[in-house]
């Protein structure tokens, strides 16, 4: 009997350590349950207050110059072309503000700490608000003379044929970034470069011009690594 007896407390000693092992393993897995909750929770946090960046680009990838009519004195080009915006984020409100386009050709680095003697043109364009998930185009005009333009370029697309064009061309965009989420916004400064684009005298409604591709923009930080 007595060693019936040691059997039977053996046997529940047994029993009671399968049952702390299954806790164990229980607490393990609940443990790791809580920690990818938490990680998602996390991620999704980032992903809301730190939305992707605002994309751009300059549609049919030309920028179109022509001469302005009737020619005042002194001479004046008028530049136009289409900048599309797209807010990527599902639920962050962007605004691209203050927003001046620099053009620079093919020899130029479009990424000078003060852009504006490097370019051979610039100019101001009108603040972009975009919603979530949302586009918007901005029709640029802009007029330039010679003495605000580099004398070279302006005298090969005024003066030159009535096909004149400058290839390769970055434009350069920089403004102020805010993105805002409910009642939270973040504000930075920002950089795009979008290119190659073609500068050309023509008219936007030419046919020749109807089915080329868009230029897309890459951020500075971007460009940075697509450099390195």
């Amino acid at each position: 009997m007595a060693g019936a007896d040691h059997y039977g407390e053996g046997d529940a000693g047994g029993e009671k350590s399968a049952f702390r092992w299954i806790d164990l393993a229980r607490y393990a897995v609940a443990a790791v349950v809580l920690v990818l909750i938490v990680a998602v929770i996390v991620n999704a946090i980032k992903l809301v207050l730190r939305p992707e960046s605002l994309s751009l680009s300059i549609i049919g990838g030309t920028v179109f110059v022509r001469r302005f009519q009737p020619p005042p004195p002194p001479a004046t080009l008028l530049f136009d072309f289409n900048l599309r915006a797209h807010n990527p984020s599902g639920r962050a409100h962007m605004y691209f503000l203050g927003i001046t386009a620099y053009l620079f050709d093919i020899n130029t680095s479009a990424a000078a700490a003060d852009p504006g003697p490097d370019s051979f043109i610039y100019f101001p364009l009108v603040d972009m608000p975009l919603l979530p998930l949302k586009f918007m185009d901005n029709f640029a005009e802009a007029n330039a003379t010679r003495d605000v333009m580099t004398a070279s370029f302006f005298d090969e697309l005024y003066g030159g044929s009535s096909s004149a064009s400058v290839r390769g061309v970055t434009v350069r965009l920089d403004g102020v970034l805010v993105t805002e989420v409910a009642v939270k916004n973040k504000t930075r400064t920002a950089t795009y470069f979008c290119g190659p684009v073609l500068v050309v005298r023509g008219d936007p409604g030419d046919a020749a011009f109807q089915d080329t591709p868009d230029a897309p923009s890459t951020d500075q930080e971007q460009r940075g690594q697509l450099g390195s």
